[in-house]
């Protein structure tokens, strides 16, 4: 009787708010209640394409995955908010949306959302890829399952898009032990050769046979909810993460009897380093951001005793043994996309812009050395060769810029030369490798090794399927290729020829309860052990690994 008498008593009030045209306070109490689903507001959010007020407003009456239909509407909300990011060529904005918005509905579905992913690599693609289906036809991901539910809304349920899915393998994980708050375990590696891949459908990627690997989870930080950046000392015994919050952690392996040299290892445990002396931990200045989408990035200086970072707001400069707040510098906007200490100088580094500039910056006399203008978009990398007098610089629209540091002048540049013309902008990765001579370039799904001199592509990354990498760096020797794949798969690659040797999914190392929100988006290789790697996941969890024991490698060599 009560609650029918609380129920009468809000209905009352919601008319009156109707017959007053109270229109935000109806809204509010209908939601709150769940006693009125305003059909006509819905739709009106929905035809002006306010997806994001949509969905706020659904979640008052259903969530997510609630029934058939409630995925159906909010997998379709979703998708029209990827494809208008996409038709506006927001390739930013649609990357987001595919890796926060729609990876929830990937489970059993991973086709449809590589295909969905695919389209970044696409252009003048977008919307008009609807329009070629039957207005009827809907992905079998919003197929009724149990004909006995009913729909909380249905103004969506003819805009899918018709499209194949295919059930994949499950997750499976072996736990061999635990020791504190890290977690050793032996998982699956999914190893696939391109050859193997060349002789299957185009459409698929199938997995080979199994083989294992090592891996360990690090202490996790309670604040730390995203790993954006990840970095090992010179020394290879620590390990530095940026986490989205302005957040630093450093992670320090101790000498032991299991770990003679003190160098990271999956055998031992580090130790999650603790503010001393009331300082507290390192982390970025956020009163300063001025943008809703703030960039974070840090650089160590060469012999890591210094860090500068920056999470969308001022550069911090910090002592790595003190972890002590030295200066803060460089107020937004405009806003740093990234930083690189200058190898003979740890007082001198490059900073690069949003608004497509570079600053050379000498911390000591709190001045900028030189200003330096050539490319069109936000400077996304800078990297400085250690053994001769360069350093190359790219942006967002893929144009790359070799810098004399004798005089900062402008000696070279170039626009990388995508496959099929797709030139979508991004944020175009620049790493030298080992030999300080060739360097690594990642831009979307165009992986390619240049040279300096004449800035000529010398190798590149060509696959029969469209892939999108996330991240990638060289392994300590230059021989082996660690990547992420938007979809988060770690990727192992051969550097000279760029074969495809092993794929590290999820599943080999998260616990099989695990959402599928949790994935990887940082990587790092160790700077003396080439078969050691790091990656920082969504959750703030950070894993490194190693090939199964007794000295395997990640690449076979032919003998």
């Amino acid at each position: 009787m009560s609650f029918d008498l609380n129920r009468d008593l809000a209905l009352l009030v919601l008319k009156y708010f109707h017959d007053q045209n109270f229109k935000e306070a109806a809204l509010t109490l209908g939601c709150e209640s769940g006693l009125f689903f305003d059909m006509k507001y819905f739709e009106e959010m929905v035809l002006k394409g306010k997806w994001d007020e949509a969905e706020n407003y659904l979640l008052g009456f259903t969530k997510v995955k609630d029934n058939d239909y409630s995925i159906k509407i909010y997998f379709e909300m979703r998708k029209q908010k990827y494809f208008e990011a996409l038709d506006n060529n927001d390739r930013y904005k649609a990357l987001d949306i595919l890796l926060k918005d729609l990876k929830i509905f990937a489970h059993g579905n991973e086709k449809l959302i590589k295909d969905l992913c695919h389209l970044l690599v696409v252009d003048n693609i977008s919307l008009n890829w609807q329009k070629h289906q039957r207005p009827d036809q809907e992905p079998d991901l919003l197929r009724d399952h149990d004909s006995n539910s009913k729909p909380s809304a249905s103004a969506l349920t003819n805009s899918g898009a018709a499209m194949e899915w295919k059930l994949l393998t499950g997750r499976r994980l072996s736990m061999d032990s635990e020791q504190g708050n890290c977690n050793g375990v032996l998982g699956d590696v999914k190893k696939v050769s391109i050859e193997e891949s060349l002789n299957k459908s185009k459409n698929s990627l199938d997995i080979g046979t199994s083989s294992q690997c090592q891996f360990l989870q690090l202490p996790k930080h309670p604040e730390v909810k995203r790993i954006v950046k990840l970095a090992y000392n010179n020394t290879g015994n620590s390990i530095l993460a940026l986490a989205s919050n302005g957040i630093h952690l450093v992670w320090l392996w101790p000498r032991t009897g299991f770990n003679l040299d003190g160098k990271a290892s999956v055998q031992v445990c580090p130790q999650l380093q603790q503010p001393k002396d009331g300082f507290q931990v390192m982390i970025n200045d956020l009163s300063s951001v001025k943008c809703a989408n703030p960039v974070s990035c840090f650089a160590l200086s060469k012999q890591g005793g210094y860090v500068i970072s920056t999470s969308g707001g001022m550069i911090s400069l910090f002592n790595m043994v003190s972890y002590k707040t030295l200066r803060t510098i460089m107020s937004p906007p405009p806003m740093v996309t990234c930083l690189a200490f200058y190898p003979e100088d740890n007082n001198i580094f490059g900073i690069g812009f949003d608004d497509s500039t570079l600053s050379i910056y000498n911390v000591r006399d709190d001045q900028v050395l030189q200003k330096l203008e050539g490319h069109s978009k936000r400077v996304t990398t800078l990297a400085f060769s250690s053994t001769s007098n360069i350093l190359v610089s790219a942006d967002a629209n893929a144009q790359i810029i070799l810098w004399d540091t004798n005089g900062w002048k402008k000696l070279k540049d170039v626009k990388l030369q995508i496959q099929e013309n797709h030139m979508l902008e991004s944020e175009t990765q620049i790493q030298f490798h080992p030999d300080q001579i060739k360097f690594l370039v990642v831009y979307f799904g165009h992986v390619a090794i240049y040279e300096t001199t004449e800035l000529r592509c010398v190798n590149e990354w060509v696959p029969e399927i469209p892939q999108l990498i996330s991240q990638a760096t060289f392994s300590s020797d230059g021989h082996i290729l660690y990547s992420i794949l938007v979809d988060g798969t770690v990727t192992i690659f051969d550097a000279t020829n760029f074969e495809v040797h092993c794929r590290i999914c999820t599943s080999s190392y998260l616990p099989p309860i695990s959402s599928l929100s949790i994935y990887p988006i940082s990587i790092a290789a160790h700077p003396h052990k080439p078969n050691h790697f790091v990656v920082g996941l969504t959750d703030g969890s950070v894993y490194v690994f190693e090939p199964q024991k007794g000295g395997g490698d990640w690449i076979k060599k032919s003998h």
